[in-house]
């Protein structure tokens, strides 16, 4: 039930957003929106500003947008107001158009910015420390006399203040003797300790850790780690899908079984690994959407960019051909995925 739940809560979230970037784009560009509905399916509540019917809908599974001239010349009339001819989506110009396309993936990136920034701006960043939290039992450190607690101050009487530079100097030293100076209670003690090579690794280590702090950051500072890490989860995004394409990795694709599995497994690690969760949800949404197939957001903007350089709009039957290949494109991905998420979740 949980599963069920908190999938149909972040799913439906992440389209009504994708959803309401359209909207705003199409309200700020003189565009008549018909319907803005939360939601498919029969009507439970309603009402009407500006031409503009804003509907909450039975099924809680996103929502949609009915804008004025989408379908080119076939308007059904929605309103029992007349819309002009400036307000009809094909009048505007191809960057209009574009713009109103374009901002749906990009409130899902968005979206995920956001996020993050409340994370880090709640939550705080993790930060390490040169103080050590554990040693590994018979290890080098531990029978040098390292113990738990321990401050690392400096390495063969160089200060060291980054734990990283620390980390780094013990990695490439497997095999050589190295005098690390400890603050202990106030008391500075010398010890010398030896970095073993690992073979899982591939580094010297000498069995210990890092204890980690918890800082706290303010909204500024937040937004930008919240920028960086949604331009980091997109970059593996992309490093990810090119590795499948050549070969260098299994494919992977989740359909809505897979997604909603992942979905239940993050609620049940607590509502900040949700969260998380949800954030990159956002980020694939957004991205999927941008694949250039018709009937997504990509494909719509394939098919202006065919508009700019033919200098004229595609025939009607054409694009409903290119509609009928994205269609079958996704029928196929559809299928491909539920098919993986089947021998995921039930064949073990």
């Amino acid at each position: 039930m949980l599963t069920i739940i908190a999938f149909i809560f972040v799913f439906s979230i992440l389209i009504f957003f994708h959803e309401f970037g359209h909207f705003i784009a199409a309200k700020a560009s003189g565009v008549g929106v018909y319907k803005f509905a939360f939601g498919f399916g029969p009507r439970i509540l309603g009402f009407t500003i500006n031409q503009t019917e804003y509907l909450i809908c039975l099924i809680p599974l996103g929502g949609y947008v009915k804008m004025a001239g989408e379908m080119g010349q076939e308007d059904v009339k929605e309103t029992s107001e007349e819309v002009s001819e400036e307000q009809r989506f094909d009048k505007k110009t191809l960057g209009i158009r574009a713009l109103i396309v374009a901002l749906g993936p990009f409130m899902n990136i968005a979206t995920a910015v956001v996020i993050f920034s409340l994370i880090f701006f709640t939550n705080g960043i993790p930060i390490v420390t040169n103080y050590i939290s554990t040693v590994v039992e018979n290890g080098p450190a531990e029978r040098a006399g390292i113990f738990s607690g321990d401050k690392i101050i400096a390495i063969n009487s160089i200060e060291m203040e980054d734990p990283n530079r620390i980390a780094n100097i013990i990695n490439k030293s497997s095999g050589e003797e190295l005098q690390i100076t400890l603050d202990r209670g106030g008391e500075n003690i010398d010890v010398f300790v030896i970095p073993e090579y690992d073979d899982n690794y591939k580094k010297g280590l000498i069995g210990i850790t890092f204890e980690i702090s918890v800082e706290k950051i303010n909204i500024f500072s937040a937004f930008s780690k919240g920028l960086i890490a949604t331009i980091n989860i997109i970059k593996l995004i992309f490093t990810n899908t090119v590795e499948m394409i050549t070969g260098k990795v299994p494919v992977e694709i989740a359909g809505p079984l897979g997604i909603a599995q992942m979905t239940g497994e993050a609620a049940k690690l607590g509502f900040l690994n949700l969260l998380y969760f949800t954030a990159i949800l956002s980020i694939f949404i957004g991205l999927f959407n941008l694949l250039p197939i018709p009937i997504l957001d990509g494909g719509h903007l394939l098919i202006l960019a065919i508009e700019k350089l033919r200098g004229k709009p595609l025939e009607p039957e054409k694009i409903n051909f290119m509609y009928l290949i994205g269609i079958s494109l996704m029928i196929i991905i559809f299928i491909i995925a539920t098919y993986k998420d089947i021998l995921r979740v039930f064949v073990k």
